[in-house]
């Protein structure tokens, strides 16, 4: 009976991930596909739009927005846009922190956090550290406060937590901050291959 659950175990290791990852992909698929497919069956007429188009028209649109946000002019439109959508009472309370998870995304994002350093953070008095991401170093709601913002991912992005500490107490990691997501999410089970990559 033992040898039967290895066996079980090993192979939904295997077929799980796989299927899941599927799975979501073809959820992500239908729900885009249907904001644009009646709209495109309309225009192009049912003879011309091919099933698949609304993923496309997507990701036609998503690389437009970035192109125009790499653009001076433009980026100021949407500067304007987000500035706005931060002061409306129901929106920002979506909005920011949406905005600022997307800013966890290395590299400068519009509007984001440019996390620039992977931290070790003690966890008194267990004598543990948790890999972590500074967020920012200079803590102007705290005055008088010597603080930096760490944030903390959980494995698999269950979530996360935010601490303020001493930067005397962090430990630094010389390691890329995308590197550094990854070992996080995966609980390092695959680091080796992450280091790689």
């Amino acid at each position: 009976m033992k040898k039967l659950n290895q066996i079980f175990f090993k192979g939904l290791i295997v077929v799980l991930p796989i299927t899941l990852t599927f799975y979501l992909l073809y959820w992500a698929s239908i729900n885009v596909e249907s904001i644009f497919a009646p709209l495109l069956a309309r225009v192009l007429g049912d003879w011309l739009y091919v099933p698949g188009l609304g993923i496309l028209v997507s990701l036609a649109l998503i690389m437009l927005v970035g192109v125009l946000v790499s653009n001076y002019i433009t980026a100021r439109f949407f500067t304007w846009i987000s500035s706005l959508l931060e002061k409306v009472p129901l929106i920002k309370a979506i909005y920011n922190p949406l905005r600022d998870l997307m800013g966890l995304i290395p590299g400068k994002s519009s509007g984001g956090t440019n996390l620039q350093r992977v931290v070790l953070v003690p966890i008194e008095p267990m004598g543990v550290k948790m890999l972590g991401l500074v967020t920012r170093e200079d803590l102007d709601e705290l005055p008088g406060k010597n603080l930096i913002a760490v944030y903390i991912p959980l494995s698999y992005m269950l979530g996360g937590m935010t601490v303020l500490i001493e930067p005397s107490k962090v430990e630094k990691v010389d390691i890329p901050v995308d590197v550094a997501l990854k070992l996080s999410v995966t609980s390092w089970i695959r680091a080796r291959e992450a280091e790689k990559e």
